[in-house]
């Protein structure tokens, strides 16, 4: 079981630079499915006891995307929580369909292929950078603050740690869109970023 509790410096930066591999590819998906620039923030690295967790989201309602982790044996490695502000949420879909109005099925049917086209994206590039293989479940979507989405995951993941790292980082475009991406790794995903680390 990996230490959380006294990272360094250099095994900090490791762990951005982790986040920042799956973003990057996360975010050219994004920009060659709308055909616009799509930027985005390193990633800031957070370690801190799982019941906290909550505390970190942002506070408005989301249509949240969230997707299990599986490693090739079908252990859960953690999950993927994809965010999209109602506003972004909404202008992705209409831009891909290039209606100003969408009904409720289409609306979420599209929000979840976005998802699950952003968390295959993250998962390959992170994955390859680790050496390993990340399986990512078909997306469940909600629309809510985050905080009551993350909650059921919590109580997962509990079981398993008592710490967790959050990968926190957002996408945005020129066309005022923006989507927050946060990776919640398992104790066995954990000791895989860690044996990265082991070999610096």
């Amino acid at each position: 079981m990996t230490n959380l509790d006294n990272l360094t410096d250099v095994e900090m930066d490791v762990l951005k630079e982790l986040g920042s591999i799956g973003t990057g590819h996360a975010a050219t998906s994004l920009s060659q499915l709308l055909n616009k620039d799509v930027y985005f923030s390193v990633p800031e690295v957070k370690v801190g006891e799982i019941k906290n967790l909550s505390s970190e989201f942002i506070g408005e309602v989301v249509a949240g995307v969230i997707i299990a982790l599986q490693d090739l044996e079908q252990k859960k490695s953690g999950y993927l929580y994809i965010m999209f502000p109602e506003k972004s949420a909404k202008k992705i879909a209409g831009d891909l369909f290039g209606m100003d109005e969408l009904d409720e099925e289409m609306y979420a049917s599209t929000i979840m292929e976005v998802g699950n086209i952003l968390s295959s994206s993250f998962c390959d590039a992170s994955a390859d950078f680790m050496n390993i293989i990340l399986l990512p479940s078909p997306p469940s979507f909600a629309v809510d603050v985050p905080t009551a989405v993350i909650d059921s995951v919590v109580s997962q993941m509990a079981k398993n740690s008592n710490h967790i790292i959050l990968f926190e980082t957002a996408l945005s475009s020129d066309a005022d869109i923006e989507i927050y991406l946060a990776l919640l790794p398992e104790s066995c995903l954990l000791d895989d970023m860690m044996k990265i680390l082991g070999q610096l």
